[in-house]
């Protein structure tokens, strides 16, 4: 999200640099991310059907994490050709820099509910059945559809009237203004970590201080595992790349103005969208606890041998 030129600072060489990053970074975390997202919607697709009643909040959730994450990476090889090139289409990069960013805050949004769900099913387990209902966790998902697609509409004027309009760069002066600026930063990421960070480390401490007074402490641990890894990825991904816009929303009203400084903070702005697209395989950690936790919580359910074999005696018998 830099300018190329500035009237007294070159961001040439920057964008030359990131050019070369985004190459690298971006090709592996395509094909990764295809491959891993795709079976990742298989795998709760499965869970789905097999055993509906008991894994539907979870599944839909992943799912719709899932989702969005492979829009963020269907996304990625036209934002890094449309990076490479001056389009004559603004209409399709405006199109691709709105899945992209619809992507990113859908991402937000649904870790977010995730970690609020989990916490209010350890919090409140007796109630669970009546807010985890398969339809209400459903709704849900569709209202984050609907307020990401709305929270977009800041970036049809993402450019305004700029010279040299370029993908993800050269955005006007209004997109940086503070009426746009701090309502994205603020309900687009500031609430969502609170509200993640208090509901991850009370479940936490709920799960831990059961630990003595329960028998299925292994698959509580895992549990612990499953939100902990929640938390780092979305603090990995998403803190950077908003820690960088706030410097940028910094430049580009005066807060700062040595050359050296923008040209560092140009650079740290497009390296953290770099690797905060990798978001996209980090979830895969989520998917492999909760797929964990499910497969344990099964094995705890599952009749022993012997009990098959007693079932099958009396069966038998009666």
């Amino acid at each position: 999200m830099s300018h190329n030129e500035s009237q007294h600072c070159s961001f040439s060489d920057v964008d030359e640099l990131m050019k070369t990053v985004q190459l690298v970074v971006h090709i592996p975390t395509f094909l990764l991310g295809l491959l891993l997202n795709l079976l990742a919607i298989r795998g709760f697709r499965t869970f789905l059907k097999k055993r509906w009643p008991d894994y539907a909040a979870t599944s839909i959730y992943m799912i719709n994490l899932a989702v969005f994450d492979l829009l963020l990476v269907l996304s990625l090889p036209f934002k890094t050709i449309l990076n490479h090139v001056q389009t004559s289409y603004p209409s399709f990069c405006t199109v691709v820099e709105c899945l992209y960013f619809i992507s990113m805050y859908g991402s937000v949004f649904t870790i977010c509910f995730i970690s609020l769900d989990r916490f209010l099913a350890i919090q409140y387990p007796l109630q669970a059945s009546h807010f985890r209902s398969p339809r209400k966790i459903f709704g849900i998902c569709c209202t984050i559809w609907v307020l990401v697609w709305a929270g977009s509409i800041p970036v049809y004027s993402f450019h305004g009237q700029v010279e040299n309009y370029k993908c993800f760069h050269n955005m006007s002066d209004g997109t940086w203004s503070a009426k746009v600026f701090f309502p994205l930063e603020v309900f687009g990421f500031l609430l969502p970590m609170s509200i993640m960070g208090f509901c991850s480390s009370r479940s936490i401490h709920i799960l831990i201080g059961r630990r003595d007074h329960t028998q299925d402490w292994v698959q509580q641990k895992a549990c612990i595992w499953t939100i902990a890894a929640n938390l780092a990825v979305f603090v990995v991904s998403f803190l950077p790349v908003h820690l960088a816009f706030f410097l940028q929303f910094l430049v580009r009203n005066g807060f700062i103005v040595e050359c050296g400084a923008k040209q560092n903070i140009s650079v740290f702005v497009q390296l953290s969208m770099c690797f905060s697209n990798v978001n996209c395989c980090l979830d895969v950690f989520c998917y492999y606890f909760v797929i964990k936790e499910f497969r344990m919580d099964i094995m705890a359910h599952r009749p022993s041998r012997a009990q098959l074999v007693l079932q099958d005696t009396m069966t038998t018998r009666g």
